[in-house]
């Protein structure tokens, strides 16, 4: 974990150009990734999904913000958004679609 500065501890670290972040984040951390990402977009080439075995998200906007985030930064590489798919081991295989 990493104190940004934020009243809440987030669960994220970066590591130069790469952002990892915790997939059981709940609303108010995804409010604090958003602020914190806002300010750095242009510094950050990839975000990988940090996950523990049976960890699940926790909150949609999780992956709002994400599919916000590509569509600004369309060369940022986010290997599951990439794949339209995500294992989650209690729940089985998450696919979706998007329209560019």
């Amino acid at each position: 974990m990493c104190d940004f500065g934020f009243e809440k501890v987030c669960i994220m670290y970066i590591d130069g150009d790469v952002l990892e972040i915790d997939i059981e984040m709940d609303l108010e951390e995804v409010k604090s990734l958003k602020a914190f990402i806002q300010d750095r977009l242009n510094y950050i080439e990839e975000i990988v999904l940090v996950r523990d075995n049976g960890s699940v998200p926790t909150c949609s906007a999780l992956f709002s913000l994400l599919f916000w985030v590509k569509h600004q930064k369309p060369s940022l590489k986010i290997d599951f958004l990439e794949t339209s798919s995500l294992a989650l081991e209690g729940f089985g295989m998450m696919y979706w679609t998007s329209h560019e």
